[in-house]
């Protein structure tokens, strides 16, 4: 027994540490948006913001107007009302009544073969006009001069796509411990500094801001790629990594922000469409691997052997350590790094969760729609053979990291 726990307690030991060092690299090389040097340029391209909106009405008056505060001089907001039952599009038609720079798309059906988020995002690009295009999810709260300042980096650096890592608040003693650590392991184990770099095939992408030149977008055809794509703002990243698209990420820090559930339960509830990601067998064990490596120290608290207690505490201190800086870096309550170990068993529990809905049910449901394991598999595009059609496509590689769309 004793070689079994110090066995699991060295692997969660090395686990944490791993994960610092992984956060301190990934911290040193994002930038944060209000860090952006302002950089005036000669001619600010057309920006058309697409907000796809489904049951809104709480949040999407408040992140609309905001978004209006920036000074960006060529700005339009494509509102696309997808099928809600609440008063999103009511709201949205309001704000554009007063402001000409809000133009609203209504949808009242889903073609087969799509994802509601996906097609209201194709609808959305359809509408617009800019040489720019940000998808962002209608909850997300946009600071002036956010944009300014990221359109204005883009073009001097010539990048094709920018995501941006918001700010995340969280209420409840559960929910807060478990966004925690999801964005750790965010920041830390997708290996983010690698983005950037044109020989990796690290690629990343966030429902909250998926920036990208309207060019690129045209070239790769990438949002069609994605009908069936769950996990459809990382996707997007990995295809159009693979198209050839220069990347960056950015940390939100005061500028992109959002509440991010209203309660665990929501969170939990939310997980899962990403039931259909794996076969079930596959998804339970995963989450109780990790289960295993981020609380496994904990087995040293047991009285079995001195020498292991001291080696727990060691990691408790590293794993505290390590959360406190991703929730400063990130955006986080800091409160859960005192119980670092806390967030993994909500996560895992709603991982389990919804590959066991999903194998009963046969499938997921997402956004009122329900969807077969096998037709969201078929339509993934996260694979290694899976491509995307550009010019540039020199051939697919596959996704060196993951990221599950919270």
């Amino acid at each position: 027994m004793i070689v079994a726990f110090s066995l699991v307690v060295a692997l969660s030991g090395l686990f944490w540490l791993t994960q610092l060092v992984f956060l301190l690299r990934a911290k040193h090389a994002l930038l944060r948006v209000e860090e952006l040097p302002r950089q005036p340029l000669d001619r600010y391209p057309m920006l058309s913001v697409v907000v796809p909106s489904k049951d809104e009405g709480a949040t999407i008056e408040a992140s609309t107007q905001l978004r209006l505060l920036d000074p960006y001089p060529a700005l339009e907001i494509i509102v696309v009302n997808d099928r809600s039952s609440d008063s999103t599009g009511e709201v949205a038609e309001r704000i554009a009544q007063t402001d000409k720079r809000v133009r609203v798309v209504h949808l009242t059906s889903l073609p087969e073969g799509w994802l509601g988020k996906v097609h209201a995002m194709q609808r959305g690009l359809e509408a617009s006009r800019g040489e720019w295009v940000l998808f962002s999810d209608a909850d997300v709260r946009i600071s002036a001069p956010a944009l300014s300042r990221i359109i204005e980096y883009a073009e001097r650096d010539g990048v094709d796509h920018i995501t941006v890592l918001p700010s995340c608040t969280a209420r409840g003693l559960l929910l807060a411990p478990a966004l925690g650590t999801f964005f750790r392991f965010l920041g830390s184990l997708t290996r983010l500094w690698q983005v950037s770099n044109p020989r990796s095939t690290t690629a990343f992408g966030a429902g909250a801001f998926n920036l990208v030149r309207r060019k690129t977008l045209e070239r790769t055809e990438v949002l069609a790629s994605l009908k069936m794509e769950i996990a459809d703002d990382y996707a997007l990243g990995v295809l159009l990594k693979r198209s050839g698209a220069s990347q960056r990420v950015l940390v939100g820090g005061s500028s992109v922000a959002l509440d991010f559930y209203p309660s665990a339960a929501a969170m939990v509830g939310a997980l899962e469409k990403n039931g259909a990601a794996a076969p079930a067998f596959a998804m339970i064990l995963g989450a109780l691997a990790l289960v295993g490596l981020d609380a496994g120290f904990l087995l040293g608290f047991m009285p079995v052997h001195p020498g292991l207690l001291l080696a727990s505490i060691a990691t408790y201190l590293l794993a505290a350590t390590t959360q406190l800086l991703a929730a400063r870096w990130l955006g986080l309550a800091s409160w859960p790094a005192l119980f670092p170990f806390v967030g993994v068993f909500l996560l895992a529990y709603a991982i389990a969760r919804s590959a066991i809905l999903c194998a009963l049910r046969g499938g997921v449901r997402w956004r009122s729609t329900f969807y077969s394991t096998d037709v969201v598999r078929a339509g993934s595009r996260l694979g290694p053979r899976a491509n995307v059609s550009s010019k540039r496509a020199s051939g697919s590689f596959p996704a060196s990291s993951a990221s599950k769309d919270l």
